[in-house]
């Protein structure tokens, strides 16, 4: 039987001690597979202008990854989509999404790979995470966000997924494509999900909990009364922010115009009235 071929997609930004311990874990679990010669694994790591040596320490540790460099202007989701062009040049069966905060639990590749056979190799499979407390982080979501708690046993239909840790199979791709480049930072990994939904394709959480990540719930700048009314703009208009035009487009994708419109008015009273929103 021929070997089926992954391509696990990052992007890092200057996190050195966490992008190699998350490669760790991941080779673990990828070198095992290899050697039981059904699968084959290749890592597409862009690094996004890291200053603290991040990409010298995975060409060390781990010299069959492949960088892709950036200049900081990346973040995550154009980050992703160039890690992912360069991925798709070898036309590999899957691409799996994995963030560097995203430490996975043992068997978390084989979980995804057997629930995709299970599944004809037709679904997007999104692996769930728990914070070092035990709550449920990261994975499968409602329509409107609400995370869903996984089936110990099988997969559970899910509407719209974060993209720390999910497998695309080569069907989804050729039906999708990447992620949205309209996008910078965040809503690419939402936006696959409805618009998967819209090509009436199957998207599922994966049994169990699949990793350990902390969720970060700092408030943001935008809504930090302590910021001026600039800085306060300047923060949710950042990429890392709230980036108005890109969320109306994921709000109108998602929802249709009347939300969209009503989510941007509600963006900036909450930016304008910080301390009553």
């Amino acid at each position: 039987m021929d070997q089926m071929s992954v391509a696990v997609l990052m992007t890092v930004y200057n996190r050195k001690d966490s992008t190699l311990k998350c490669l760790s874990l991941l080779y673990r679990q990828t070198d095992s597979l290899s050697r039981a010669g059904k699968y084959r694994f290749s890592v597409y790591l862009t690094d996004d202008g890291s200053t603290d040596g991040t990409s010298e320490a995975v060409s060390s540790l781990f010299p069959d990854v492949n960088i892709i460099k950036g200049d900081g202007s990346l973040f995550w989701n154009r980050g992703m989509c160039a890690a992912w062009d360069e991925a798709a040049k070898s036309s590999p069966d899957f691409y799996l999404w994995l963030n560097d905060d995203t430490m996975l639990n043992p068997g978390a590749v084989v979980s995804l790979l057997e629930n995709s056979t299970y599944l004809g190799h037709r679904a997007i499979i999104a692996g769930t995470a728990e914070d070092s407390s035990g709550k449920l982080s990261y994975g499968g979501r409602t329509r409107y966000g609400r995370i869903i708690a996984p089936d110990p046993m099988i997969p559970e239909a899910c509407d719209i997924f974060n993209g720390n840790l999910v497998l695309v199979p080569d069907y989804v791709y050729r039906k999708l494509g990447t992620l949205d480049r309209v996008y910078s930072h965040s809503f690419g990994d939402f936006d696959y999900g409805v618009r998967a939904a819209k090509m009436n394709l199957t998207v599922v959480v994966a049994p169990g909990v699949l990793a350990e990540c902390d969720r970060n719930d700092a408030l943001p700048d935008w809504r930090n009364p302590e910021f001026s009314l600039k800085a306060r703009y300047a923060a949710v208009s950042g990429p890392k922010g709230r980036p108005f035009k890109e969320q109306f487009i994921y709000d109108f994708r998602a929802f249709g115009p009347v939300r969209a419109m009503l989510h941007f008015l509600s963006l900036n009273l909450k930016v304008l009235f910080p301390m009553r929103y």
